[in-house]
């Protein structure tokens, strides 16, 4: 909870509960995967975030692998995520077969860029 700065702590309690966090360590924290649901239907991978030290070495793309598996065991089909557009995790969505649907712009910041894969 204290590295999560982005949720109200009381939301982050319930995904917490409900099993919506993935968190990956070795010895600590490492990072983690964070998600919802998208028309109460579709993965909506919320936030994924691997601390600065752990950057370049996979975790991220070993998290969203295992994230991936896991919901094709929920029989999900599809997954869903969004990135800044001045943010560099697009290109890692990219390369893990994400495709870019649409996007916005939110107030006073950067276009948001909706992307998808399919994965059944």
């Amino acid at each position: 909870m204290s590295k999560d700065k982005h949720i109200d702590p009381h939301r982050l309690d319930s995904a917490i509960k409900e099993e919506r966090v993935l968190i990956i360590e070795e010895d600590e924290c490492i990072g983690w995967l964070r998600f919802s649901y998208f028309w109460e239907s579709i993965p909506f991978i919320d936030m994924l975030y691997i601390l600065e030290p752990f950057r370049n070495k996979k975790y991220g793309t070993a998290l969203i692998d295992f994230f991936e598996e896991n919901m094709k065991l929920h029989r999900f089909s599809e997954l869903m995520t969004s990135t800044a557009s001045e943010e560099y995790a697009q290109h890692v969505y990219h390369k893990l077969g994400f495709k870019t649907v649409g996007g916005f712009f939110p107030p006073k910041e950067a276009y948001e860029i909706i992307l998808t894969k399919t994965i059944m």
